[in-house]
């Protein structure tokens, strides 16, 4: 297997700060590969609390509650920075009520229609947001890892090690793809709909992340104000 070395990202913070400190309780709808994904981040000052409930849609947002008491209290904590919900469209009717409803509860979402896995589809295919059965993802997953010498089980579906750390080596082209699907499909009032994730969003809550083009926007602010600062 091709090896990629795992590097840490980079947090943002502003000059003269602490580094970033906070701890995020993940409650997700599957039990093995959100949680195994999620729990296998090492970032230094973030601590991820994924928890896998075989729920999905609004009986997942009911059950948050619970599941943070009890998390607190085993973690001997008053409460954490940020409770994410994460979940599928899959065949459910409820999947925009339920989104609307974790939002109304100050929950953040990471929601993929049709499924999880468009997410690491996404680390491999330029896809443009067009309709993909999630009866293919499997397939067309392992057709991308079985170069590195990895695949994924559909059935149990676990997130191994050797698999993180190839997702991780294109991370930030799956970063892009998704943040910039999801913004032409919010444009056009569609964000809800076949094939979006926006599994980005949780991910720039764990380690700052950005798209390449804000990256490159910033990088070359900074430049052009050192270039100013040398007239003065």
């Amino acid at each position: 297997m091709k090896k990629y070395i795992k590097t840490e990202p980079i947090l943002t913070k502003s000059a003269g700060e602490r580094p970033l400190r906070k701890r995020l309780l993940v409650v997700c709808e599957g039990k093995n590969t959100e949680y195994d994904y999620f729990g296998k981040f090492d970032i230094p000052g973030i601590t991820i609390i994924p928890i896998g409930t075989g729920l999905s849609s609004t009986k997942l947002v009911r059950e948050v509650d619970i599941v943070r008491k009890t998390q607190e209290k085993r973690l001997k904590i008053n409460k954490f920075d940020e409770i994410w919900v994460v979940f599928d469209k899959d065949d459910n009717k409820d999947f925009e009520q339920a989104i609307e409803l974790a939002l109304s509860l100050k929950y953040k979402v990471a929601y993929s229609n049709q499924a999880f896995e468009y997410w690491f589809l996404l680390h491999f295919i330029d896809h443009q947001g067009g309709a993909m059965p999630r009866t293919d993802y499997s397939e067309k997953l392992n057709e991308q890892l079985k170069l590195y010498g990895v695949t994924f089980d559909p059935k149990s579906k676990h997130v191994s090690e050797e698999m993180f750390e190839v997702l991780m080596a294109f991370l930030q082209k799956a970063y892009d793809r998704a943040s910039k699907i999801f913004t032409n499909k919010k444009k056009q009032q569609q964000e809800f709909q076949e094939s979006v994730t926006t599994i980005h969003h949780l991910i720039h809550s764990i380690n700052g992340m950005k798209t390449t083009a804000e990256s490159r926007k910033e990088e070359n602010k900074r430049k052009s104000l050192q270039r100013a600062n040398r007239y003065y």
